[in-house]
């Protein structure tokens, strides 16, 4: 994967502006759309829907 995206604003205990990686896309049989992870080093994850993506990211 490897695509990051940038949060737009303020977001599940996230600051606007933190920077994710893409590390896994999953398919239609699971309900989150990606999982992401900080690339701060902090590795903290989160799973979000193609909705939040359009949401609240920018790639």
């Amino acid at each position: 994967m490897g695509t990051n995206v940038t949060l737009r604003s303020p977001y599940r205990g996230f600051d606007a502006e933190t920077e994710f990686e893409r590390i896994a896309t999953y398919g239609h049989w699971h309900r989150a759309a990606a999982k992401l992870e900080t690339v701060d080093g902090t590795y903290r994850r989160i799973e979000v829907t193609s909705d939040e993506l359009r949401q609240h990211f920018a790639a």
